[in-house]
């Protein structure tokens, strides 16, 4: 999730023009695949003046990922991690979030550790990507320090309400171990995956994941995780984990980032 103040515009010229095309992608449909097509040939434009372009590398990650393709979109992440260069803060956190989308969470992990370890300084501008990343990875206990961080951006009251119910009721270790099971079924054609808690008065954690795959092939995804999470349960001995969910779609239906 991200909020609107992500991007440092600051930190850029107002004739950026990666920067201009990157927060266009951000604020496009899914479904608008010639005009994404587009902000694909502009960042190769861009490219070719500047191939060391961090950010467009990211934008091409970017495009990739809204366009369903889960090996393209990795190979830009590997390419990124090649450069060696280190990167601003505000590279740093779209290409962390690309990482967690594609599944790339051991990479995620690696340039995450120092700003876990930093929490004091860093939380505020990596808050959003750091409950992204314990939620993905089911991580109660890193949640529990980030949502109750008096350093943090904004409190979620109804995600600390839910982090702490699983904390008492005993369901850290089931929850994280479950998330392992979703990510490994659909790791090579997860393409990005989002969070929510529920309205109403029962308050639920849902994940929403985003793939590549097609009908058919969703449906095929989604019986192997239900087996795969019913095995699990019936190995552990609970009946399953509450207030929790998971949904799948289509990479075409995820909703436009809305980032400015």
């Amino acid at each position: 999730m991200f909020s609107n103040n992500q991007i440092d515009e600051n930190k850029y010229k107002e004739e950026d023009q990666v920067l201009f095309l990157y927060t266009q992608l951000m604020n496009m449909p899914f479904t608008q695949i010639e005009n994404i097509s587009q902000i694909e040939r502009s960042f190769y434009q861009e490219l070719s003046i500047n191939p060391n372009d961090r950010l467009a590398f990211i934008g091409l990650m970017q495009v990739q990922i809204m366009l369903g393709n889960h090996k393209k979109a990795q190979s830009f992440a590997y390419h990124l991690w090649d450069m060696g260069e280190q990167m601003g803060p505000t590279e740093e956190f779209l290409y962390i979030n690309n990482l967690i989308d594609l599944g790339l969470l051991e990479m995620a992990s690696i340039l995450l550790k120092p700003r876990f370890e930093n929490l004091s300084q860093d939380i505020y501008k990596f808050f959003p990507i750091m409950v992204k990343f314990s939620t993905m990875t089911g991580n109660i206990y890193l949640l529990d320090r980030l949502l109750s961080n008096p350093n943090a951006p904004y409190f979620d009251e109804d995600y600390m309400k839910l982090v702490n119910y699983y904390k008492n009721y005993h369901y850290a270790d089931y929850l994280k171990n479950i998330m392992k099971i979703i990510q490994e079924t659909v790791s090579g054609v997860l393409c990005s995956c989002e969070y929510d808690i529920s309205a109403g008065f029962v308050k639920n954690l849902e994940i929403y994941l985003y793939l590549s795959a097609d009908k058919n092939g969703i449906e095929e995804i989604q019986e192997k995780i239900k087996e795969k999470i019913k095995a699990y349960y019936q190995s552990v001995h609970i009946e399953k984990i509450p207030n929790f969910e998971w949904i799948i779609h289509p990479i075409s239906q995820h909703p436009e980032m809305g980032l400015n």
